[in-house]
């Protein structure tokens, strides 16, 4: 029954975000080519402000609150969420009365004053993150993963339809590209507040029960501490490219390049986050939908449970993150060209992709110790993270310029990995993945891309490369490395049945491999 739920749950999950990663991939299309380089580049700049509130309401925030209430009776638990709902109203308007103060300040750290409207805008946003929070989180907590899954579709189809209505007058007009990123910007609250009415009856609810309880500051201070790192760690890469705003169009151009040449390579750069994104989806929903699962086994003092979902979990992760990230690189002058209209940073694109697989079993990993109260020692990972990204991109983008920002994202999400694999408790090392595994799926790998690069090369050899054709490469391509990719996985028995029948089409894949192993018995 749990890994029934568990496996509904993921699904859910994992169509909303698909569907919703996809919406944020598209409107990107539209935005660069009305807008250019340059709008593109004011709009990403302040991205990742955005991205973390959107984390905070959607992922991180709602999976700390589904631990808290998965093991309350449905009175506390109301009690609870109307104590977290009070709590977090404080802090979102501390947070939005900060980002208005300094505005001015972090547009001329981020080398431009002219974003300071646009940080402006999309600061209020956070005012809704209270209701999106808790009411996501409570319905988690419960196994019920629609209320999250429904209201980030509408959220992101809202807010989709926004930019590009407003990118479209800004080229019809010629619009200044700063009013235009406000505007654009202005779409996040607005989105959000469309998403807040799935919740409205229970806020009203939690707030009316607790109205006249105390504060509890005992509360705020687990929020704070423990909530807070699991916040950071699920909008980890967003901060990284918070990080970028702040270094790479300064770092570009006090080594001799123009402003106008600089902020065009940031927008060119920028273009791998949608595709990052998507490549995550999966490991975000098995995140979301892990943590009151595994708090449910911790709870009841099942181990072996525990242990055993972890591992199924984290072989699943591998799998999917390799084999996207894989074909991602394969396709990606192909994937540029398409969504973009040119292949500029084709190579930049390619590299950072690579962060898929390392941001795919951290979400993996900090879901699983945020189930069993361990996530103490994450605050220094993180640490790890943030230091070697700052230090890595001034020192690479001096001398290997633009690509230099990818690697050092590659090189920082490494390193912070690395740190909580050697970090993990004893009794959790039992879900690591044996060596004869991962040597297998890598092998799996390169025998797929091989076959991805010959199949996109001969056939734009034959269809010529003009952007809608490129549609056709980019389909062979990746049909062709799905079906190679698990019929070696069928064929070698990379995954077991329980794990296939986590993944769409997986009680297929299951009556197939039984197939092959009668006829195998037989022989």
């Amino acid at each position: 029954m749990g890994n029934n739920k568990l496996a509904q749950g993921t699904a859910i999950l994992a169509v909303a975000a698909l569907i919703a990663k996809v919406l944020s991939a598209v409107y990107r299309i539209p935005l660069e080519n009305f807008v250019g380089d340059t709008g593109f580049y004011v709009y990403q700049q302040i991205y990742p402000i955005y991205g973390i509130g959107m984390i905070l309401a959607l992922n991180g925030l709602p999976n700390f609150i589904s631990k808290l209430i998965v093991a309350e009776t449905d009175e506390a638990r109301d009690r609870l969420a109307g104590q977290l709902l009070r709590l977090l109203f404080v802090i979102a308007c501390i947070i939005v009365i900060l980002l208005n103060i300094t505005a001015p300040a972090l547009a001329k750290w981020m080398g431009d004053q002219q974003l300071t409207n646009v940080i402006r805008a999309v600061s209020l946003m956070f005012i809704m993150m209270p209701i999106l929070a808790v009411g996501r989180g409570v319905a988690q907590g419960q196994l019920n993963m629609r209320p999250t899954a429904y209201s980030q579709v509408i959220e992101q189809l809202v807010r989709v339809v926004i930019i590009v209505v407003v990118a479209y007058q800004a080229m019809k007009i010629g619009m200044d590209v700063y009013l235009m990123g406000t505007l654009a910007m202005l779409s996040a609250p607005i989105a959000s507040a469309c998403a807040s009415m799935f919740f409205i009856k229970s806020t009203i609810h939690y707030w009316r029960i607790t109205r006249a309880s105390k504060m509890d500051w005992g509360l705020l201070k687990k929020i704070c501490s423990e909530g807070a790192i699991v916040c950071i760690l699920a909008a980890l890469l967003i901060i990284l490219q918070l990080v970028d705003s702040f270094t790479i169009k300064n770092s570009l151009v006090s080594n001799g390049m123009t402003e106008t040449a600089a902020k065009m390579a940031k927008g060119s750069y920028d273009r791998s986050q949608p595709l990052v994104q998507f490549g995550l989806v999966l490991a975000t929903s098995f995140g979301t939908a892990l943590v009151p699962q595994l708090r449910h086994a911790y709870l009841a003092g099942k181990w072996d449970s525990v242990a055993t979902t972890g591992r199924s979990l984290l072989r699943l992760t591998v799998w999917l993150a390799s084999a996207a990230t894989v074909g991602m690189m394969c396709l990606m002058p192909q994937i540029n060209y398409l969504l973009f209209g040119s292949m500029t940073s084709s190579n930049v694109l390619a590299v950072y992709v690579l962060s898929i697989i390392s941001m795919s079993i951290l979400i993996l990993l900090t879901s699983i110790l945020q189930s069993l109260d361990l996530t103490n020692f994450l605050s220094r990972g993180i640490l790890v993270a943030l230091i070697s990204k700052i230090g890595l991109n001034l020192l690479l983008i001096k001398y290997i310029g633009l690509i230099g920002a990818s690697w050092a994202t590659i090189i920082s999400l490494g390193l912070m990995l690395g740190y909580i694999l050697i970090s993990l408790p004893k009794r959790l090392q039992v879900i690591f993945l044996p060596w004869q595994l991962l040597v297998k799926i890598g092998l799996h790998l390169i025998i797929m891309a091989v076959l991805v690069k010959f199949i996109t090369y001969e056939v734009t050899s034959l269809v010529g490369s003009s952007r809608i054709i490129t549609i056709l490469p980019i389909m062979l391509g990746s049909i062709v490395g799905v079906l190679v990719f698990v019929s070696l996985s069928i064929w070698q028995q990379t995954l077991t049945d329980s794990e296939w029948q986590l993944l769409p089409k997986g009680k297929f894949i299951i009556k197939l491999t039984k197939k092959l192993r009668k006829t195998n018995a037989i022989r």
